[in-house]
């Protein structure tokens, strides 16, 4: 069979079929790909969903790519996700208007927590899109292909079923790299590859318990997930050590799926204590985490053996705790455990933290006064900062979409001024999730 089974052989509609295949099959899929439009949707309960690819619109001629339909026992829609599908071509004229009047169309029918749209391209096209920051949200192909990957890590799978993941993944990433008439073919960097060989084998050498998994050694290539990390009782984790891409730090951190809802419950158990741990959000993951130099996989080996064996050690120093609390944390991260009150701050566990959150509230409130002189003033940002605090508003604004206020921010040409570009200051490692970096620097693009 060809190693590369794909190459430049895929187009839109591939992607299109994937979805619903991938939607209508797995509903852990599904509620993941879905989650990324909330707060806009409300996803309703107990109804019948179904698939639909190119479905007419009532507006006008035109055809949503993939649509998702939540319908009651009377067969009547109740709800609705609207999908757009964009790899190479741009949007056509009038085609954004045309999902934005459908939109409020669904949402006047159906209430406005019932219908939302959602856009699905690969990450390097969002900047040159004009007219992505209409839809409700944004999913990277790469996100997608990073969801499956997780997957593929858990506990249980059959090897008919990792082989399938495996073959998305590849198609995905054919889209990814797909250019009009490129005849794009996955490559690996041969520098990455050389600095995998050595990775690899200090890993073994420092972390016999635990194993590597293999590698594209590719462009987008900055982290390294290792396999064998056994916690009787409670969910497997994504076991990470992250690079980076020209940082000076980053992170190893073992990330809990779907638990995201936990990290107020960790915080303020003391379980944490004493350790150089943290625990945070990565978008509906939980990230126990903890600082580690960054890394070039580009470069060689030899000048940065110091920064990996601190890495590796993290790795090894987060395994062994989580191993050694298991009893601990299995109340904590159980899907059952009640949740603090949703009226009740988020525990402060340190007066270090409870620093950071003054300097980004004076951070915050900076920016105000800089835009009051520029003519523009972000009152409604003061406001979420009363009720959320400096680092909740962020990351409260990360989470929806790009607001009014980053637009007039653009057309002035200060988005400098921008929460986004203040989270990627370097002063704030450690406080925001890569997720919500990640968002941060795609909106800046």
């Amino acid at each position: 069979m060809s190693d590369q089974p794909f190459r430049d052989r895929v187009r839109e509609r591939d992607l299109d079929n994937f979805l619903i295949e991938e939607l209508q099959a797995s509903a852990g899929f599904r509620n993941w790909f879905v989650g990324n439009v909330v707060p806009a949707f409300a996803e309703p309960a107990g109804l019948e969903i179904r698939l639909q690819k190119s479905p007419p619109r009532l507006q006008d001629a035109r055809q949503t790519d993939v649509q998702i339909g939540w319908f009651d026992a009377a067969g009547e829609l109740r709800a609705v996700v609207l999908i757009e599908s964009k790899v190479t071509a741009d949007f056509q004229p009038g085609q954004v208007e045309a999902y934005v009047a459908e939109l409020a169309a669904a949402r006047d029918r159906l209430g406005t927590a019932n219908a939302a749209t959602i856009l699905v391209t690969p990450e390097g096209r969002l900047a040159g899109l004009t007219g992505a920051a209409a839809f409700d949200a944004r999913v990277s192909i790469e996100e997608i292909i990073d969801h499956l990957e997780d997957r593929r890590r858990s506990d249980g799978l059959s090897p008919e079923l990792d082989a399938r993941l495996d073959m998305r993944v590849q198609l995905l990433e054919a889209l990814c790299g797909k250019r009009a008439a490129s005849g794009w073919i996955a490559t690996t960097v041969p520098e990455k590859r050389d600095f995998a060989d050595a990775y690899a084998a200090l890993a073994r050498e420092r972390l016999p318990g635990l194993k590597v998994r293999l590698s594209t050694d590719g462009p987008k290539a900055i982290t390294r997930i290792f396999e064998g990390l056994d916690l009787p009782g409670l969910p497997t984790p994504a076991l990470r050590h992250e690079f980076g891409s020209g940082v000076a730090w980053k992170w190893a951190n073992a990330q809990f799926a779907g638990l995201s809802s936990a990290v107020d419950r960790l915080r303020s158990s003391g379980v944490l204590a004493g350790t150089r741990f943290t625990a945070e959000p990565a978008g509906k993951s939980l990230a126990i985490r903890v600082q580690t130099p960054g890394i070039d996989p580009t470069a060689p080996f030899e000048g940065q053996r110091e920064a990996v064996v601190a890495g590796l050690d993290a790795i090894g120093e987060l395994a062994t705790w989580l191993t050694g609390n298991v009893a601990g944390l299995a109340p904590l991260l159980s899907s059952s455990a009640p949740s603090p009150s949703p009226a009740a701050p988020a525990a402060i566990v340190s007066q270090d933290r409870e620093r950071v959150e003054r300097e980004f509230v004076a951070a915050l409130r900076d920016i105000y006064a800089q835009c009051d002189a520029l003519g523009y003033q972000p009152t409604g940002m003061l406001q979420m900062v009363d009720r959320l605090g400096g680092i909740g508003t962020a990351r409260r604004l990360l989470e929806l979409p790009p607001s009014d206020g980053f637009g007039r921010l653009a057309l002035l040409g200060r988005v400098d001024l921008a929460v986004e570009s203040l989270v990627l200051q370097s002063r704030w490692a450690g406080v925001f999730a890569e997720d919500e970096l990640r968002t941060a620097r795609r909106r800046l693009r």
